[in-house]
């Protein structure tokens, strides 16, 4: 009976380690299987029997049962987005260390917000008018994000004016748009300017614009309540 006894309490013991076992086997399946994805971290989900794969700009999940990928987003019943907060969370880390003296500094209000932008982006433009009316109090940085080559090419206009900020504003209050004459210069500074960005969009895992950095909480697109919300903390 001294013996049943000790094997049930050893049985007890090793239970707690067993998901340490099943996700160290889940993941060496899954390199086995998909050795061409390349991943920051392999973690447990929310969801039982599901692993998130982080690849430094999105979230993929696997499942081991049968051994498949699937990209996309997972939504709670309250209509919560799980892919989403998840995502935002790691990115906050690495946006709390971004190097702001990189990005184009606007105005020398109180709050800073940090922008990831691409000047054609429609929310892009709603969101430059709505911190335009606020500019007095906050300190915007931006950093650009092209998402095709005609925002390349206005991107570097503006990085290769003498007075950026104005000519930032002169482009995404459209005043450039059509068949405007673009300044599209190769001096180092820009393009010290543009690779920087670029790289520091790729650490980030930016894929959408506009992405905001407000207070220490990640704002994906121009969705206005939140960052309201956030700007009145």
């Amino acid at each position: 009976m001294k013996k049943l006894m000790m094997m049930i309490v050893s049985v007890i013991f090793l239970l707690p380690g067993c998901s340490s076992a099943e996700k160290l086997s889940a993941e060496q399946q899954f390199k086995k299987s998909f050795p061409q994805v390349q991943y920051e971290t392999f973690t447990q989900a929310s969801i039982h029997g599901i692993y998130e794969v982080y690849d430094g700009q999105r979230i993929l999940y696997y499942f081991p049962e049968g051994d498949v990928i699937l990209a996309g987003n997972i939504f709670s019943k309250d209509g919560k987005n799980i892919t989403q907060e998840s995502n935002s969370k790691r990115m906050v880390a690495k946006l709390a260390d971004l190097p702001l003296a990189q990005a184009l500094k606007i105005g020398n209000g109180k709050t800073a917000v940090v922008e990831f932008i691409d000047p054609n982006c429609h929310y892009c433009r709603m969101s430059f008018n709505f911190f335009n009316e606020r500019k007095k109090d906050i300190t915007m940085y931006v950093f650009f994000h092209p998402l095709s080559e005609d925002s390349s090419k206005k991107i570097r206009h503006i990085v290769c004016a003498r007075d950026k900020v104005q000519t930032y504003e002169d482009v995404l209050s459209g005043k450039l748009d059509g068949n405007a004459q673009l300044n599209l210069c190769n001096t180092k500074e820009a393009e010290t300017m543009l690779q920087n960005h670029q790289q520091i969009s790729a650490k980030v895992g930016v894929r959408a614009t506009p992405l905001f950095y407000i207070k220490g909480e990640v704002v994906p697109g121009f969705d206005q309540p939140p960052i309201e919300i956030l700007l009145a903390k």
